[in-house]
């Protein structure tokens, strides 16, 4: 069965995973490789604006495109990609379905009831996170909201740019696809992970338990606070402070003859600010523990703005107890770009999104050999 999954997406080539992030666009592709997927093309281009401004202007975001397509071994032009998330209301729901009412029925009553408004002109997608064992015990879904209309223009604009739209995903879905590839343990077990997604102004928890997600929430923790502290305590421009943290970061090393004392000054100062993180993650665990039976994740993945920070997992680290890492696609899937590339590349959240998005069209049989 392997082979003939090989021969089938070697017809038609996998979609690309596009993901617009708030700086960024980035493209990934997969193709098929020995038995399982491999990277072949990824691109990620700044882009130098506002959000807001690429979106409505369909010529530059075009030619960056257009420029990504021809620079890099991209095939074809279908493509999965996801809303926006500041277009994009998420949220996890609990709802009963009454006696031979389907799970959608029932979640769209108590979204009406939850929200107290008419859900006219909305667009709604959920995934479900937890089924119970008896009908009546309430049901769990992660419920993803966008207006209509915002969902056609940005359907509009893709296909302006000569894009085939396959599909439109909920990005916590994309990444907890990325996430569940990771390769089981010696005991053949898969792992049961969280994911900290870290952004300039709020951050994102998912949960993912095996190869199912279980929960995925925004906190109030992102870069922004602790280039903040680090401007506020040491008296430096934003700029300068980011720079720091790109250059020296927390490894420790003794670069210009300091021995480290750099990497041990950042520590200290930017170590009360982890502490709002910590009790978001400590939320999260209590409520994964809550849905099962007192388990916990067996390790946490990283991504995000924070992520570029070198030595940033050892750091995190010494606040949880459970084991940190990067999480780096170019680890998990074999690729055929050059390592300067991929070096440059999975620093950045969007190449994790864009990966997963991609990764929608590679049969789940054979995602889940590798």
């Amino acid at each position: 069965m392997g082979r003939l999954w090989q021969r089938l997406a070697a017809r038609g080539g996998y979609p690309i995973g596009l993901h617009i992030g708030m700086d960024r666009v980035t493209l990934v592709q997969m193709q098929p490789q020995g038995r399982g997927p491999a990277i072949r093309a990824a691109a990620s281009i700044s882009y130098g604006c506002p959000r807001s401004e690429l979106l409505a202007d369909r010529q530059r975001l075009n030619l960056l495109i257009k420029r990504a397509l021809a620079d890099h071994p991209f095939r074809g032009k279908r493509v999965v990609s996801c809303m926006p998330n500041d277009q994009l209301k998420m949220m996890v729901l609990s709802f009963s379905p009454a006696k031979d009412e389907s799970d959608a029925d029932a979640l769209v009553r108590e979204l009406r009831s939850r929200l107290r408004s008419d859900l006219e002109g909305k667009i709604i997608d959920f995934v479900p996170v937890r089924q119970p064992e008896f009908q009546s015990l309430p049901h769990e879904a992660i419920v993803a909201m966008a207006e209509r209309d915002q969902v056609t223009a940005y359907l509009d604009l893709l296909s302006a740019c000569g894009l085939q739209v396959e599909a439109l995903e909920v990005g916590p879905v994309a990444l907890a696809r990325v996430v569940s590839s990771i390769g089981a343990d010696n005991k053949g077990e898969i792992p049961n992970l969280l994911l900290i997604t870290f952004g300039t102004r709020s951050s994102y928890l998912t949960v993912v338990w095996g190869r199912r997600l279980l929960l995925d929430r925004v906190v109030d923790f992102a870069e922004h606070q602790l280039v903040s502290r680090l401007c506020t305590v040491l008296g430096m421009s934003e700029a300068a402070a980011k720079e720091l943290l790109l250059e020296r970061g927390f490894a420790g090393g003794g670069r210009s003859g300091d021995n480290g004392e750099v990497e041990r000054m950042l520590k200290d100062v930017l170590r009360p600010g982890l502490a709002a993180l910590k009790s978001e993650v400590n939320k999260t665990l209590s409520y994964t523990a809550s849905k099962t039976r007192g388990r916990i994740v067996d390790k946490i993945y990283v991504t995000g703005s924070l992520a570029r920070y070198p030595g940033i997992e050892g750091f995190l680290g010494e606040h949880f107890t459970l084991p940190v890492e990067v999480l780096n696609p170019s680890s998990i899937f074999p690729r055929s770009l050059k390592g300067r590339e991929m070096e440059h590349l999975w620093l950045h959240s969007g190449v994790v999104a864009a990966t997963g998005l991609a990764l929608r069209g590679v049969p789940q049989q054979w995602l889940a050999s590798t």
